[in-house]
């Protein structure tokens, strides 16, 4: 979670941060334990500097390694000091590891999960089984469709400080998709979608180099970049992402899998701008259709976005903004956390 890697997408890392002020402002003392130079007003628990100081640019196999031993370090440290310092809970939000150190400690833990459940004869399957007691967050009910009965404590959707998010009465005539270049997050229909309307869409993501393209991106991404609607905006700062989801017509969000909550979008409405997405994972949670955007059926395929797009300029941008400040802002995810603590 350290600014030294800020140019990195890992919503994780804001969100924890935001939590932890969010409870701060409201009252509560807080040890956070992260990056030694993350700026935060809780109580800071520093990893060890001299574990981030040896990644280097660039992917390597060692990066795994060199995270996998800066996260135990981390962890020990924080369930040390939980073992002289009685914290009414520990709450581990990203690190799946801190499932072993749980009983060292004699406060309760809960854990906040991120991913899709994973399926039967998978590894992450057989952590849960063998830690099926312990207690869970689901950060939407959608998550928590699975063969495994989890202890799940409750949901809490994710919220953004909206400060951060200038309102934008008004978009232009371009259309936005911001995501992975991979097959569920669906950017093949999203472009089909703007060249059979004629219309602009900004892809906002990492393009592979040339010699590192895969299969899905030569098939089924490339023969559509090169559209004169189509627009390779790649990755940006905070501020220009912002400016590009508030000045777009709407978020493009076609997924082809069950996301458990799509960032994005929230982060779109706040700037006012609605959401086109397929019913799929936390979707209809998020996206009130007709209201902030519209809902489309998976089996309507482009011809259902190409319709919601048709009727976008129905939308009130307000409305989206006031959806995302009454259910997605970062005092109501504190309140959230609240009550899970308050009954654990």
């Amino acid at each position: 979670m350290s600014p030294t890697f800020s140019d990195m997408i890992y919503a994780p890392r804001e969100l924890a941060l935001w939590l932890a002020d969010g409870l701060v402002a409201r009252g509560h003392d807080v040890t956070f334990a992260t990056a030694p130079d993350i700026e935060t007003k809780a109580k800071l628990l520093p990893g060890d500097q001299t574990f981030l100081n040896l990644i280097s640019p660039g992917i390597s196999p060692e990066h795994s390694l060199i995270k996998r031993d800066y996260e135990l370090d981390l962890i020990a440290r924080a369930f040390k000091e939980a073992q002289s310092v009685r914290y009414d809970v520990i709450h581990v939000y990203a690190v799946a590891m801190a499932h072993y150190f749980q009983a060292l400690c004699g406060s309760p833990v809960v854990y906040t999960l991120h991913d899709p459940m994973p399926e039967p004869g998978t590894l992450g399957y057989a952590l849960f089984q063998k830690f099926i007691h312990h207690h869970y967050v689901s950060i939407s009910d959608s998550q928590r469709k699975s063969r495994l009965a989890l202890n799940f404590e409750g949901t809490v959707y994710h919220g953004i400080d909206t400060e951060n998010y200038s309102f934008h009465p008004r978009g232009d005539n371009r259309y936005v998709f911001m995501g992975r270049l991979v097959p569920e997050k669906g950017l093949g229909d999203a472009m089909k979608a703007c060249v059979l309307t004629n219309s602009r869409l900004a892809v906002a993501s990492h393009f592979p180099a040339s010699g590192e393209e895969s299969d899905y991106f030569k098939t089924s991404l490339a023969p559509f970049l090169d559209d004169p609607n189509i627009e390779k905006v790649g990755m940006m700062t905070v501020k220009k992402k912002i400016d590009l989801l508030g000045n777009a017509k709407a978020l493009l969000f076609p997924i082809a899998w069950e996301e458990p909550f799509g960032m994005v979008m929230i982060e779109a409405m706040a700037c006012g701008t609605p959401v086109i997405a397929y019913n799929r994972g936390s979707v209809p949670e998020i996206v009130k259709d007709g209201v902030t955007g519209f809902i489309v059926e998976p089996k309507m395929g482009i011809a259902g976005l190409v319709e919601a797009m048709g009727r976008i300029n129905e939308i009130d941008r307000s409305a989206c903004r006031k959806h995302i400040e009454a259910h997605f802002s970062v005092d109501t995810m504190s309140q959230g956390y609240e009550k899970i603590y308050s009954n654990l």
